[in-house]
């Protein structure tokens, strides 16, 4: 494997940190930084636009110009190859008189899956791949779930106390967790393609289900409930108009959509049990470009898409407090036993002063 120096580490870690300030607003598509460097000077730079318009090999190579030729592109995914909303990345490559890419992940997108690379080395550019591989495919994960899966990447967020309680007897949870941390949802929010609660958190929190502590797009907004009657005062019908908002009920006409005046979305699974409903939800939001969605609360819900495996990635916000009693973070249908429970792999933790945040992969032993 070639060995990567420390000005390569550099001009990647550029390309990523652009790519993550366009998270959550390039859906369907992956988010891309791309870095053009010559004689040691990045000369262009540049990240995927909104749906439909430039990838970021082409906005880093329009920013170049003519200094774009026998130049070295760093790209934190693999050049597409086909045709889609755009031409191919990798023929606009080829044509400014790139000298060599150094790739980062190779895209597993079954239309490119090694294709980009294999064209380029075949048109004679220099191709390194894997620098910084593991921060990439962290930055992409969902797209690489959704586009190998032909399924949404659903990650699930609950703020507790340190002895696993949601809310106090009362059923009150503002605020558990302190201003960082709330700070951070927003931040992850703004990276998925939709947030979602159920209908108990709309009545009890009248929730915006927007992104305003941190810059970036707000993300569709989706509730789950057993019957489509809503406040009409909540800020999630006030809203609709501003941002797509979801109304997922069990039942109905199988996979039908209804659009209300006040903008509304209705969706309509078909099915009444759980696992059939939900599976069905994500077959929807799959083929309405949803290809991520972020679970808020509450319990039930959280609950029953960890308990069926539909949850993809676990974000846990611990707080500095203990309450002894209260509402439990799950109440699963079936009770687990220590044999066949579900654990958190691949952990990582992430502190936010007085708070820490365990976030990891979910899987059952059985």
């Amino acid at each position: 494997m070639k060995k990567f120096t420390e000005k390569d580490r550099y001009f990647m870690e550029r390309a990523l940190t652009i790519a993550y300030k366009v998270k959550g607003s390039t859906f369907p598509n992956p988010a891309v930084g791309a870095v053009i460097v010559k004689q040691g000077t990045i000369v262009g730079a540049g990240a995927t636009k909104l749906y439909g318009g430039d990838h970021a090999e082409k906005v880093a190579l329009k920013k170049a110009g003519k200094n774009a030729r026998n130049a070295v592109l760093y790209v934190t995914l693999e050049p597409c190859c086909h045709f889609g909303r755009t031409a191919p990345c990798t023929q606009a490559v080829v044509e400014a008189g790139i000298k060599k890419v150094v790739v980062a992940v190779t895209d597993p997108n079954p239309l490119v899956n090694g294709r980009g690379i294999r064209f380029l080395r075949n048109k004679k550019v220099q191709v390194s791949v894997g620098l910084m591989q593991e921060e990439a495919s962290l930055l992409n994960e969902d797209f690489f779930w959704s586009v190998t899966h032909q399924m949404p990447w659903v990650a699930l967020k609950l703020a507790t106390t340190l002895d696993g309680k949601i809310a106090d007897s009362s059923g009150n949870a503002k605020w558990i967790t302190n201003k960082q941390s709330r700070t951070f949802v927003h931040e992850l929010r703004r990276r998925h393609a939709a947030v979602a609660v159920g209908k108990g958190t709309l009545l009890r929190d009248n929730p915006r289900l927007t992104v305003r502590h941190v810059k970036g797009c707000s993300p569709a907004r989706i509730v789950f409930a057993s019957s489509p009657e809503i406040p009409e005062n909540c800020h999630f019908r006030k809203d609709a108009s501003k941002y797509q908002s979801i109304l997922v009920c069990k039942g109905g006409q199988r996979r039908r959509i209804e659009k209300r005046p006040d903008g509304v979305e209705v969706w309509y699974t078909g099915y009444k049990k759980n696992r059939e409903h939900l599976s069905a939800f994500l077959r929807m939001a799959f083929d309405a470009g949803l290809t991520s969605i972020f679970i808020e609360g509450g319990r039930k819900l959280a609950s029953s898409f960890l308990e069926h495996k539909l949850i993809n990635r676990l974000y846990i916000f611990y707080s500095n407090t203990i309450l002894g009693q209260g509402i439990e973070s799950f109440s699963f249908a079936k009770h687990l036993t220590i044999d066949n429970t579900i654990r958190i792999g691949e952990i990582k933790t992430h502190s936010f002063g007085n708070n820490f945040l365990i976030t990891g992969i979910p899987y059952r032993d059985k």
